[in-house]
């Protein structure tokens, strides 16, 4: 996918439904919103560097959306989900991994199925929680990279390293 068509679906996109549903919300006096980000959204993913920054524009418009709507009655969350059980990968365009490394790395992981995803979400969602980041690593990634700078540099690089060896040539 190149940039701007990934700017349009990851960014635009999730900005024109939200403005619409906000629209609607705000004349019935509630409602939740809830954006789906990505874990990438939380703190760099090194080789997906334009992935990651419409993510982050997500994560950023969610929150100051989340505050700003609190006035109208409208609930307002941000989903970061990291890999899951889904056949995205499959599919995916731009992707300039070969795909059998990446589909075997995918399964050393313990991938989450979208169901039991669904599940923490709503129930997330229920509680007003402004990230729902269902995964333990979404959570802690932030205050890695933020309370221990260079061991995150490590742990980046460590990634870069292994996704440059998977690349295609």
């Amino acid at each position: 996918m190149q940039g701007k068509e990934m700017m349009d679906l990851n960014v635009w996109g999730v900005i024109h439904g939200t403005k619409i549903g906000s629209k609607i919300m705000k004349q019935q006096g509630f409602g939740h919103i809830i954006n789906t980000a990505s874990a990438a959204g939380l703190g760099p993913a090194p080789i997906a560097t334009a992935y990651s920054s419409t993510k982050y524009a997500v994560v950023g418009l969610t929150t100051s959306l989340h505050y700003e709507a609190e006035k109208f009655g409208i609930k307002v969350s941000c989903h970061c989900p990291a890999f899951t059980d889904t056949p995205i990968f499959d599919k995916a365009k731009g992707i300039n991994i070969e795909r059998s490394v990446l589909t075997r790395q995918l399964k050393k992981q313990k991938l989450m199925k979208p169901q039991q995803l669904a599940k923490m979400t709503f129930d997330a969602a229920h509680k007003n929680k402004l990230l729902i980041a269902p995964l333990p690593m979404c959570r802690t990634t932030d205050v890695i990279f933020t309370v221990f700078p260079s061991l995150h540099k490590g742990l980046m690089r460590l990634v870069c390293k292994a996704s440059r060896e998977a690349r295609l040539t």
